[in-house]
């Protein structure tokens, strides 16, 4: 492994392309996580080129920068109004990192913030950096980037075995949501592959 010299002509560069926000409800009685929303929030960069270097037919199209276990204070979706890393209250430490060559690669720096944008999008804005290791071996000392990019909010999802007991219908995973969101600011819940989905309802006013 070496380091590689301040190049600029050989240092990939990120392009941030698309991301996503959501939320599920957990609970793990057996490590003490109590039950609540956790927040998860994505960004997808573009594939990292070098200047004079095409990627390969095996080269990853995304990179994505995921910060998880964010636990706000609000009931609303629409109450997300520049919140932070640091705004997260809950009893997780927030858990952030960079996939980046197919590893999940720690960062030294790690900012953003959200505001709301249109319908059910928010504006994401901030910057990371980290020594990150390529495919090829070589790390790249405090890589990294900023980025300015609206994406949506998908909403809350609900497993069946997020939560104990193990929740049977659709009326039980309402009845174990409503504890922590406002379900006004949501759309009746459908059930998606393996969970109850509650979207976000576009046009209510907190």
């Amino acid at each position: 492994m070496r380091w590689l010299e301040k190049n600029m002509t050989a240092v990939p560069t990120f392009s941030a392309q698309g991301g996503e926000l959501r939320a599920t409800l957990f609970e793990n009685q057996r490590v003490r996580v109590p039950r609540g929303v956790y927040w998860s929030c994505s960004v997808d960069f573009a594939a990292l080129v070098d200047a004079d270097e095409q990627p390969g037919p095996d080269a990853d199209p995304l990179c994505t920068l995921v910060c998880d276990w964010l636990s706000w204070p609000v009931r609303c979706w629409r109450e997300i109004r520049g919140l932070t890393l640091a705004s997260s209250v809950g009893p997780l430490e927030v858990e952030t990192s960079l996939y980046f060559a197919r590893e999940h690669q720690s960062l030294s720096v790690i900012e953003l913030c959200l505001q709301p944008a249109q319908a059910d999008r928010f504006r994401v804005t901030g910057r990371f950096a980290g020594d990150l290791l390529d495919a090829a071996g070589d790390r790249f000392r405090g890589l990294g980037a900023e980025f300015d990019i609206e994406i949506p909010f998908t909403g809350i999802s609900v497993l069946p075995d997020s939560v104990t007991p193990t929740l049977k219908s659709t009326a039980e995973a309402v009845i174990a949501l409503e504890q922590f969101a406002d379900l006004d600011s949501y759309e009746t819940a459908v059930w998606e592959d393996v969970c109850w989905l509650f979207r976000p309802k576009v046009g209510v006013v907190p």
